[in-house]
């Protein structure tokens, strides 16, 4: 049961609440969360959206509605609007169809100092900016320094984004500059949303690069201890991002080292694409990573020393009935594994299941695995059913594992809600691959089987009608 109140007095609620059990009457009375509905379009003042998140509980959902409201978006003039709540939910009361746009004006939109979780239902938030002045202290190991963190949304907590998109955000830092779309310190949360063309810049040292990182979003606590961070993203996009350092799309940043292997991260029925960044473009994972279901194409490393033209790996990675293809680096393959454990010769396991990692270039050359590991080891890679058409020495692929061109189609609008590639006739991943994780759909979802007459596709497509042409071009 909610509470639905058109004037909010959450903090007054909340202070009698808490003062009535400490008296432990035997009369208290029952404290719910609350809707709180934001009256009016403007900035600032009584009833606008600033004023009704600053009057909230914790646990309270702020409700935007067109139709009381009589419009349907906002501009922030007036600098970032800080919710101290743990837990708050802004949520726009229509269809998942439209959103609500909340446009930052070169200001940070949301500051969420709370350290549990913000949400944020059918939103646009979109021409957010974090600057120097938006700095945040973070540690550095044995010292304190400081970043400038999420460009549109930076919160202590955890960002849950569902059927919403945050675009057009930016950090710009004259010394640190993480996260250029959304900055969270513990988590991200992604459902049905999109985040795209979002940026940082930051100082640029002669000797190490850019310090801009993460040109999407990063979860996790930066700087050299790491921390705990994870993403878990579902029927998602990811595209467009840039940045001049590390991380075009997203960064995952768990425990560095030795020190465990922290939270699960998750990318499922998600495309991760158009991302730029100097070394990594796509993903830099420090922690546990999972890909299931999901396209990672077309991003792009550029630094000449170093470069990775998809997911940098630094402690495992679990591939399961997905495609990496088509990405490119200047000076470096699309999958970089630095799962190492420092100070041992034993890593973290690694497996690929019916997926594809093809058509993925160094220097217009075919790059796709590569690990660095102790100098008497080599990565062994479990699973089967896969496509890889390169690998480095210091790789050993499951066996069975198939070097032959995947030919696929260009990236497009296949069905669903993100983008795939489906193959040309002749393909050898037509029918070849496994379904050992017991998936109903392809990446695209309802609708589109992930097995068809007993036969499972290599990658995150699978072609729907079974008909006389097959793998070898017979029938």
């Amino acid at each position: 049961m909610r509470t639905i109140r058109t004037n909010p007095m959450s903090r007054r609620r909340l202070a009698a609440c808490i003062a009535t059990a400490f008296a432990l009457t035997a009369f208290a009375p029952v404290c719910f969360a609350a809707y709180d509905n934001v009256q009016n379009c403007n900035d600032t003042g009584a009833g606008s959206l600033r004023d009704t998140i600053a009057n909230a509980a914790t646990g309270d959902t702020i409700v935007l509605n067109p139709v009381t409201m009589q419009c349907s978006s906002i501009t922030l003039g007036s600098g970032e609007i800080v919710v101290p709540q743990n837990d708050l939910t802004v949520k726009y009361n229509g269809n998942n169809s439209n959103r609500f746009i909340l446009s930052g004006s070169n200001h940070r939109i949301f500051h969420h100092t709370g350290t549990s979780k913000l949400t944020l239902q059918r939103l646009t938030l979109q021409f957010g900016k974090a600057t120097d002045t938006d700095a945040i202290p973070i540690p550095t190991g044995k010292y304190t320094s400081s970043a400038v963190l999420g460009g549109c949304v930076y919160s202590a907590g955890v960002v849950d984004m569902e059927n919403s998109q945050v675009k057009y955000c930016s950090v710009s830092s004259s010394s640190i500059g993480i996260g250029g779309g959304i900055g969270a310190m513990k988590g991200l949360i992604m459902n049905n949303s999109t985040l795209r063309d979002n940026s940082v810049t930051a100082f640029v040292s002669p000797t190490y690069g850019s310090y801009a990182q993460c040109g999407g979003a990063f979860a996790g606590v930066p700087g050299l201890g790491g921390g705990n961070g994870y993403i878990d993203a579902s029927y998602s996009s990811v595209t467009g991002n840039a940045v001049g350092g590390d991380g075009g799309g997203l960064c995952i940043i768990g425990p560095f080292g030795n020190t465990g292997p922290g939270p699960q991260s998750t990318i499922q029925n998600s495309t991760i694409s158009g991302n730029s960044a100097a070394s990594t473009s796509a993903i830099s994972s420090s922690g546990l990573l999972t890909i299931a279901n999901s396209t990672v194409s077309g991003n792009t490393a550029t630094g000449t020393a170093y470069s990775v033209g998809a997911i940098f790996v630094g402690k495992t990675l679990t591939l399961r009935n997905s495609t990496v293809a088509f990405n490119s680096a200047t000076n470096g393959p699309a999958i970089w594994f630095n799962n190492q454990k420092y100070n041992s010769i034993a890593h973290y396991a690694v497996d690929f299941d019916s997926s594809i990692v093809a058509n993925n270039t160094s220097n217009g050359v075919e790059s796709d695995v590569y690990s660095v590991v102790q100098p008497s080891q080599v990565l062994t890679i479990t699973g089967a059913n896969n496509i890889v058409m390169s690998a480095s020495v210091k790789v050993a692929l499951p066996a069975g594992t198939l070097a032959n061109d995947p030919l696929l189609l260009p990236l497009a609008n296949n069905g669903g809600p993100t983008q795939t590639h489906a193959f040309r006739d002749g393909s050898p991943a037509f029918g070849h691959g496994n379904n050992n994780s017991s998936l109903g759909t392809d990446q695209r979802g309802s609708g589109f089987a992930r097995t068809v007459n007993g036969a499972t596709d290599i990658g995150a497509f699978q072609q729907q009608v079974r008909d006389v042409v097959f793998a070898n071009g017979f029938d």
